[in-house]
């Protein structure tokens, strides 16, 4: 069993996005937490959010009582790309610029730690 947490259009290009995810793939979800924590970029507030919620419904699924935080881990994280807002802004010499907003999806699965 797994949980998961999927957030559609988030306002951030998915290319900033993915930059983010070595650092935090395969750690536990407080240690991942943590280290969202001190990264300068503005997706790690909202992967943080997301990780949250999906340990979140990982206990809420589960049938264990005294399930905490340390007994999960981050086993995958996807940043898609979403929609682009168009939007066209007026240069020289008479034409139309093209200025695009990006944005994405942002899949989080956690599992819980296997134990040997």
């Amino acid at each position: 069993m797994e949980g998961k947490t999927i957030q559609r259009n988030i306002p951030i290009s998915a290319k900033k996005g993915r930059r983010i995810i070595p650092h935090i793939k395969g750690k536990s979800v407080p240690e991942a937490e943590t280290t969202l924590d001190y990264l300068p970029h503005r997706a790690a507030r909202i992967l943080k959010k997301c990780i949250h919620t999906a340990a979140s419904n990982y206990k809420d699924k589960s049938e264990e009582i005294d399930l905490k935080d340390d007994d999960l881990y981050v086993k995958s994280v996807r940043i898609d790309e979403g929609q682009k807002l168009k939007k066209i802004r007026p240069m020289s010499l008479r034409r139309a610029g093209l200025i695009r907003k990006r944005m994405s999806h942002i899949t989080v699965i956690v599992d819980k730690i296997k134990e040997e």
